[in-house]
């Protein structure tokens, strides 16, 4: 055997130990997103999906909102988004208008109803969620400060942008210690 293949050996060892790591570290997120969202569902109950949820919450945080524009917050299909809207209109959580700048286009709106229903979720759930977080240590909600940030640019199609990208977190805990 040469240096050279060795080094390739242990370069394909490394590649795949770390593509090994990588789906075990996918996977140990996406099981723990599910597991948090349902706990969370499970706290603050209602009738709506959790599709409708984060509908509504684009409406209010981004509104108004055509279809269109729904669809790419949402990452759905514009059926899907013309059926979501259906179902929050239907529920009294939004209504439609005519967008004021196209008179072909139509504005999804929240409603009073919509507002307060998302900010009474938002209440209860995060009032549970701090009560778990009070009782990690202050270096654990540091990590997670830290993983809020990097989830956020992952899921918004801008991984490696997360305020520190690239840094270590064991050794910048360290540092700020």
């Amino acid at each position: 055997m040469t240096v050279a293949s060795g080094e390739a050996d242990l370069l394909t060892d490394v590649r795949s130990d770390g593509a090994v790591r990588l789906r075990s570290l996918a996977e140990g997120i996406r099981l723990s997103m599910i597991h948090l969202s349902r706990r969370l569902h499970r706290t603050e109950p209602s009738e709506l999906s959790i599709t409708q949820v984060s509908g509504l919450a684009s409406v209010i945080r981004s509104g108004p909102l055509g279809v269109g524009r729904l669809a790419e917050l949402e990452n759905l299909p514009s059926s899907a988004a013309t059926r979501l809207a259906d179902k929050l209109e239907a529920s009294g959580l939004v209504v439609r208008q005519a967008n004021p700048e196209d008179r072909r286009g139509v504005q999804v709106i929240a409603t009073e109803a919509g507002r307060a229903l998302l900010a009474r979720r938002a209440q209860v759930g995060n009032t549970w969620l701090a009560e778990r977080l009070a009782m990690l240590g202050e270096s654990d909600q540091r990590v997670l400060e830290r993983a809020v940030e990097v989830l956020t640019a992952l899921v918004t199609d801008h991984p490696g942008t997360a305020h520190g990208a690239g840094q270590d977190p064991i050794a910048t805990e360290e540092s700020n210690a």
